[in-house]
């Protein structure tokens, strides 16, 4: 018996594992925007700073926004100090904290809430601002 060899085929590119990866990333980056978006709070108008600079390294963050009624905002709870000291502490968050505080909330609110950072043992903590651009 007496067997034939086929004419093997070259192998072509295959566009198919392409486009799924390109839709998976596409899809991976649109979560990534929606959650950061979900973070800020439009309504904080934030305070002026001369010196701002913007930040630094690409280390992830957690936001706590201050609305301008006091209301304390983080991951879309809304809690008292005593209450994010407890929750910062349970959840061993040890990455760096962005306080984004309206620029009406009185500096006392604020100061709570870095009592809570502090309680939990989290020091590495920035604030959000703005530098105006200067006027040509």
């Amino acid at each position: 018996m007496r067997f034939t060899k086929r004419a093997q085929e070259e192998p072509g590119f295959q566009m198919a594992p392409m486009i799924d990866c390109v839709f998976l990333l596409l899809i991976y980056f649109m979560c990534v925007s929606s959650f950061h978006q979900l973070e800020s709070i439009e309504s904080i108008q934030l305070p002026v700073a001369d010196q701002s600079r913007a930040a630094e390294g690409a280390e992830p963050r957690l936001s706590i926004n201050i609305k301008p009624d006091g209301a304390i905002v983080m991951n879309q709870g809304i809690y008292e100090p005593e209450q994010l000291a407890d929750v910062l502490s349970k959840t061993g968050i040890k990455q760096t904290i962005v306080i984004r505080a309206d620029k009406a909330v009185p500096h006392s609110r604020v100061l709570d809430v870095l009592s809570a950072c502090a309680a939990a043992g989290i020091w590495d903590i920035s604030f959000a601002t703005y530098q105006e651009e200067p006027r040509k």
